[in-house]
Formats: C-alpha cells, structure tokens, sequence
C-alpha cells in the first residue's frame, strides 16, 4: 500500500473554492439607479451628473485614474455616503452584496472566524436564522481555513486568512446586487482565482455587479456588459464588454465617436446592426446565457447525485416512517429544484437558438 500524501504535499495541492448564494428574486428589472447625482465627501463634489442604472443581468466595470471618484460612487451606491444632490432609488427587493479590499479590517479581531461568518449570515433584515456553525466551517473550510483555523480568533489569523473570512461573510449571504472594490487586492492568487470564475458564472439575468478593478487577469472571467468611465468629475456608462485598452490609463477617453469605431471594427458592422435590433434585456441574456448555461449544469447534476444518495439511503431505513417523512421531502425539495433549473436551462437554450 502506498503511504499517505503527507500534509505539505495536501497543502500545496489545496485548491481554494467558493460557493455564491444563487440571486433573490425582484420585482423590475432596475435595481438600484442614480440619477442627476452629484456625489463627494464634506460638501465637496467629486463627480457631477452622474446617470446609472443598474439592472439585473448587467455586469459593470468601473474605470479610471485613482482619486477620480470611482470609490465614492460605489460608496453612494451603497448607501453609506449620502448625496450632494439628485436622487438614489433602489428596487424594494434589493438584497446588497459588498467586498471591499478594507473589509477584513473592519471587523472585530477578539471574534472567531466561525463566528463571524455564522453572524453575517444570520443578522440583519434579510439574515437566514437558519444558517449553522457549520454551514460557515463548510464555507471557510473551501477557502482554506479548515478545522482549527475556522475556531480561531480573526486577530491570530494573518492578513491573507483574515481576507478569506471576510469573502467566506460576503458568500454566505444571498444578494441580487454585489458591489466590489478592489476586490482582489489583499486576496492571494487562489482566493482570486476562485472568487473570479464564481462571478463569472454568478448571476444570470436575476442578479448585477459593479466592480472597480485594476487586476486585468481577476476580471478576465467577467463578460462585462457595461463600463462606466470615471474622470475629470464626469462619468460615461457605455453598453459594451471590456476591452483591452481599458487597461491604459492613457487610454481613458470620453470620446464615444472614437469608442463607437473600435466597437464596431472589432466586432463587425453586421453584428452591430443585429445587437442594435434586439432590446437591452435580451442583449444581456444573450451574453450571459453560455456562462449560465455551464452553471445550471453544474447546480443539475449537483442536485441529482443529491437525491441518487437519498434513494439509497431510503432503501436502508426499513419502516421508519419519521425518516422516510424527512428523507422524501428532502427529495420532493431537491426534485423542485433540478425543476426549476431544467426551466431556465430550457429558456436559455431556446434564446441562443434564436440568435444562431
């Protein structure tokens, strides 16, 4: 018999994974909307006339120098920062998500990892009471802080672990609507590989994000269908992916004319015209669907070896009637599910028919 791989070489070959709770439901499709906003700190104004609307299925990166405003858009967005003038309206469903590169500090270092992950997930108006110690060692053993290291405190824990408990928090906890800044920054290239491919797939036309990001290879995953460009106290939303010289800074224009041609040169005037005959909600399915469709699969075939280990487990119960109780309306549950799935994989694949 071979020995067992010791526990370096298991380390090493751990590779960090994340798990998004799948978007509430609304009703509308915008989400969370400025309009004539003028946003800054102290009664200074940073960015003025900002016009954004966020809807769902929308993924939005944000750009620009450093110091243009970007941050404090996000933080208007958020809520925390009120507004100079204009209006902020969100939808009544609204469930937001944040990850901010400062996060892991602003938590309390005398609580446990656990702790913390099982609080976040719990409190607040939409909090899950239901979620147990071991729904957040289960989220933080996927990041890599298994066994003990889910029961220390969040101050014996380096600055990489404590940033792999905030994103444990941030993916425990359902939303339609995630705000990341920076997100990438204090996270190990793992944890941004993992939370990179998991936004990828995350969404579908029932949730939005805006991410702020200088990390080229951390948004590679991320089929954008917006970019807002932030200088010089003005703000552009234009409706496209991003591109590659989104990462120059010498870049940065305003000039949509120009923005317009390379569009248009890079993916043919042909198909700028049949984009132009379809309505902004179906772009955005469109987009989305190949990712979402890879994800459905994944979440189907999830759910059925589910109910594959209960039918078995049935077959071992004899007549136990509380068990057979549970056990069959666990399946009932899962089979709803596998359903439900089986309808958007259906709807999805008939759109991408469509546009062939």
């Amino acid at each position: 018999l071979l020995d067992a791989p010791t526990e370096a070489i298991v380390a090493k070959d751990f590779k960090p994974s994340l798990n998004l709770a799948e978007p509430p439901k609304t009703h509308g499709e915008t989400l969370l909307s400025l309009k004539g906003a003028s946003v800054g700190y102290e009664g200074k104004c940073l960015v003025d006339g900002v016009n954004l609307e966020i809807q769902r299925g929308m993924k939005v990166l944000f750009r620009g120098p450093n110091g243009a405003g970007k941050s404090t858009i996000l933080h208007t967005l958020r809520g925390s920062l009120p507004l100079l003038s204009g209006d902020r309206i969100e939808n009544d469903s609204l469930r937001l998500g944040v990850f901010t590169q400062d996060l892991a500090q602003e938590l309390d270092p005398e609580q446990r990892a656990v702790d913390l992950v099982t609080a976040h997930a719990r409190e607040g108006p939409h909090g899950d009471i239901f979620v147990s110690e071991q729904d957040a060692r289960g989220a933080l053993g996927r990041l890599g802080l298994q066994n003990e290291k889910a029961l220390r405190k969040l101050k014996d824990l380096s600055g990489g672990e404590k940033a792999r408990v905030a994103l444990a928090m941030f993916s425990l906890k359902p939303s339609n609507l995630y705000l990341l800044d920076e997100a990438s920054n204090h996270l190990d290239k793992q944890c941004v590989e993992a939370l990179s491919e998991e936004l990828g797939d995350w969404g579908g036309d029932r949730g939005a994000m805006v991410v702020i990001s200088h990390d080229k290879q951390f948004c590679e995953n991320i089929d954008f269908t917006h970019v807002v460009t932030v200088k010089e106290g003005a703000c552009l939303v234009e409706e496209r992916s991003a591109r590659e010289s989104d990462w120059q800074i010498d870049s940065l224009s305003f000039d949509q004319g120009a923005a317009g041609e390379e569009e248009k040169a890079m993916n043919g005037a042909a198909s700028d015209t049949h984009k132009a005959e379809l309505d902004s909600k179906t772009r955005k399915q469109i987009f989305n669907a190949p990712k979402r469709i890879a994800k459905l699969e994944e979440l189907i075939a999830a759910a059925e070896d589910k109910i594959a280990i209960i039918d078995k487990e049935m077959l071992s119960v004899g007549n136990q009637v509380d068990k057979l109780v549970d056990m069959t309306k666990e399946k009932d549950d899962l089979s709803a599910i596998v359903d439900k799935y089986m309808e958007e994989w259906e709807e999805l694949e008939a759109l991408l028919a469509q546009v062939a």
